[in-house]
């Protein structure tokens, strides 16, 4: 299940990276309700990269079932869809986020977070 649901992270975060370089102002505009300046479009492609970069390091644990590689990544996995579903549901519960999917993300985030840390207790647990 750990290593299905890490592939499907290196699907969703190579789609999400290369939208947020291709088309930063929609996907802001979508996710913040907000109208994108210069420099947070600038931003948003860094970021895409990083969420690129982060679906192809998905992809290579994925491949890497039970070892180290596989651990380290479902672990910065984890740690990114925590805080990203945090921060975002934090932005859009303060009122600063008002686009018509930041709720549905945030939330969407968590539930990954919760999914892959309860694989990695199964998996530690029964060693």
């Amino acid at each position: 299940m750990q290593t299905r649901l890490v592939a499907i992270a290196a699907v969703v975060e190579c789609i999400a990276g290369l939208a947020l370089v291709l088309l930063p102002d929609r996907i802001i505009a979508l996710l913040l309700g907000a109208e994108p300046h210069v420099q947070s479009e600038m931003i948003g492609r860094v970021a895409g990269v990083a969420l690129f970069a982060l679906g192809a390091a998905c992809a290579g644990a994925a491949a890497d079932t039970g070892g180290a590689a596989q651990a380290w990544t479902v672990a910065a996995i984890t740690f990114y869809n925590l805080g990203a579903g945090m921060l975002l549901l934090l932005y859009a519960f303060g009122g600063e986020a008002r686009g018509v999917v930041v709720w549905a993300i945030g939330a969407l985030h968590l539930a990954f977070a919760a999914a892959l840390a309860s694989q990695a207790v199964r998996r530690h647990a029964h060693g």
